[in-house]
């Protein structure tokens, strides 16, 4: 296991031989704040395995610290420091941190016994989630519809540890279209990132008979900023730390904490019509994304009529690419399903619109993760 030291230089000369017995070796440190560690984690081209962080006096830039770690690296972070309250201590793990060494009392046993659950949790741990994001270059597409059942695949069908997000922050239904009433929203989300952890998060999540776990929209007709970029990444990394998939239902490509969510995202989903307007509009999408150096883009033809659609060879000649799968045109089954608050995988599992969902999720379920998927949301 490979270890980068964040604090004084003068401890890790002690640390490092300490770490090297017990099977961790330190490869790097850095200055314990925010400027040094960002500039030094960006320019890494391999992660560690572990970061261990000295606590600051300040409290508070700590727990900032932590924050910024988990959504550069997403990796076990051991907080080393003398513990003023039970309640910092808390704080500070509920901050991402996935331990606290008080430094105070025998330090030594605290290490081992922390390096122990560590490496007993990093054998039995499962790669983190994988992310789907659903997206439409415009209205009416049939998005939420296709982003909903999907997931509800996921979590029946497959029996796969599933949560849908509703980010379409002008108002999102995707949790009435499942019959689910919410107490919190995506709006109750914090406004800065390092407020963002386990606990909180939980509290956003909705229960869905299929197993399904959905944050809802906002109840609301807002506007976006509800939720600040850097949150918004935080929120789906941790989310992702806990489930096997998050699929995103996205408002667009355009606004901050959307293309943060983007950014985090490993498969990127484009519903579209088969009429000119979408399929113009869609063209301009896609090509945003090629620009931004985007892979994993899946084009998805929803309610597709025979004989009144645009056909498929004609728009994937204009798309200069294929369509990954077409869902038909079944209003009785899809918006019965809506009106009901049943989604249609389970309320008509034999409709070919639920059969075109089942063939889209295996499609995206041999999809091998990417490595390095993830787009800076600067990059938009």
């Amino acid at each position: 296991m490979k270890a980068v030291i964040v604090g004084p230089s003068a401890v890790t000369d002690t640390l490092a031989p300490v770490l090297e017995q017990r099977g961790v070796t330190v490869i790097d440190r850095v200055d314990d704040n925010s400027q040094s560690v960002h500039a030094f984690f960006e320019q890494q081209k391999s992660k560690p395995d572990l970061v261990l962080l000295f606590a600051s006096e300040d409290f508070n830039e700590t727990r900032s610290m932590i924050c910024g770690l988990q959504i550069l690296l997403g990796k076990p972070i051991l907080v080393l420091g003398v513990a003023r309250s039970v309640s910092e201590v808390v704080q500070i793990m509920r901050s991402g941190a996935a331990d606290f060494i008080e430094m105070s009392g025998d330090f030594i046993f605290e290490l081992d016994e922390s390096l122990c659950r560590l490496f007993d949790s990093e054998k039995s741990t499962r790669r983190s989630g994988q992310v789907i994001s659903i997206v439409s270059a415009v209205g009416g597409a049939g998005q939420t519809a296709i982003a909903s059942n999907l997931a509800v695949h996921l979590a029946k069908t497959k029996q796969r540890s599933t949560v849908l997000a509703d980010l379409k922050m002008s108002g999102g239904d995707a949790a009435e279209q499942l019959g689910l009433s919410a107490k919190q929203t995506i709006a109750d989300c914090p406004q800065h990132a390092d407020e963002i952890h386990t606990v909180l998060v939980n509290t956003l999540l909705e229960q869905h008979k299929s197993g399904l776990k959905v944050v809802a929209g906002p109840a609301y007709l807002g506007s976006h900023g509800i939720v600040p970029a850097k949150s918004m990444k935080a929120l789906v990394s941790l989310l992702a730390q806990q489930h096997e998939f998050v699929v995103l239902d996205l408002e667009d490509a355009y606004h901050a904490e959307q293309q943060a969510a983007i950014a985090c995202s490993d498969l990127v989903v484009i519903v579209m019509r088969l009429d000119f307007p979408c399929v113009l509009r869609t063209k301009r999408l896609i090509e945003r994304f090629e620009k931004k150096e985007m892979s994993n883009l899946y084009v998805v033809a929803n309610n597709y009529i025979k004989g009144t659609s645009i056909p498929e060879n004609k728009v994937e000649s204009v798309l200069k690419r294929q369509i990954s799968a077409v869902i038909p045109h079944e209003p009785a089954s899809v918006l019965n399903g809506i009106n009901m608050g049943e989604p249609a995988v389970l309320e008509f599992p034999r409709s070919k619109f639920s059969q075109a969902i089942s063939k889209l999720t295996e499609l995206l379920l041999t999809t091998t993760k990417p490595e390095a998927a993830n787009v800076p949301a600067s990059a938009f």
